[in-house]
């Protein structure tokens, strides 16, 4: 998996998608989101090439390993009040 940090580079998406098209891309954005771009067409292939990138396991591995974890409750939560919300501005 190829990894881009837009804060270091600023690809063009004819770019990006042309690296897709090879192999997942990981898009790391300049306030730390964290995006993946691949070909939505061939999800064995695509589970495949993930399942083989070490850059990928990696990426897993260090993400696994932070202990800052948000509670389904609190997500379901903050899902309930949008949609209050959202009701209420209709």
């Amino acid at each position: 998996m190829k990894t881009i940090n837009l804060k270091q580079e600023k690809p063009e998406l004819d770019k990006l998608i042309g690296m897709a098209r090879k192999e997942p891309v990981l898009v790391l954005t300049s306030d730390g989101e964290e995006f993946i771009l691949s070909q939505a067409d061939d999800f064995d292939r695509e589970v495949e090439a993930l399942r083989n990138s070490q850059t990928f396991q990696k990426f897993l591995e260090e993400r696994s390993q932070c202990k800052a974890r948000i509670p389904l409750s609190e997500i379901e939560r903050e899902i309930d009040e949008d949609l209050s919300q959202t009701k209420e501005n209709i």
